[in-house]
């Protein structure tokens, strides 16, 4: 199996938006992290040729990432996941990506710091953070089967500037 791990794009400022009175949840990206996004889509899709799903948090802006990777890889099934969310569960997730096929290429879109603590969970079982995923960067888990805590292997991590370069 091989995961990708992805931290959504840049999204509207979170002071002013709550300065508005609106939910976070509700916080969309921006024009630019659109753009942005799309190119590093564009460089990913030069990466790796096959994504079966792409799995993210309910919340709006990973939503939104959720759908520009979607154009890039089309026949990839989308589906929100709670365990994505802010303060989420890695073990909801684990759980998701048990019901996987063995040889399915999934993406995981969400938030730091709790991404940061799932790719820790999944190489080496602790759920210290160890990596700070940039908005937009992404990295590549592989397992030999099935994904399990401490059981991947990082095959790479890429910030975004290094995806836009190759979505060129």
């Amino acid at each position: 199996m091989q995961v990708l791990i992805v931290r959504h794009a840049p999204a509207a400022n979170s002071t002013e938006w709550s300065r508005k009175g609106k939910a976070d949840e509700l916080r969309p990206l921006t024009g630019e992290g659109r753009d942005r996004m799309r190119r590093i889509a564009r460089g990913l899709a030069r990466l790796t040729t096959r994504l079966d799903v792409v799995i993210s948090s309910p919340l709006r802006r990973s939503v939104e990432t959720a759908a520009v990777l979607q154009e890039c890889f089309p026949f990839a099934k989308r589906e929100k996941l709670d365990a994505l969310r802010p303060g989420g569960d890695p073990e909801g997730v684990l759980a998701r990506l048990a019901t996987l096929d063995a040889q399915a290429t999934a993406a995981l879109v969400g938030h730091e710091p709790d991404l940061g603590a799932l790719l820790a969970r999944l190489l080496t079982g602790e759920a210290d953070a160890f990596v700070d995923l940039k908005k937009g960067a992404v990295a590549l888990v592989e397992f030999e089967a099935a994904a399990r805590a401490g059981r991947g292997l990082l095959r790479w991590l890429l910030q975004p500037a290094h995806l836009r370069r190759l979505g060129r």
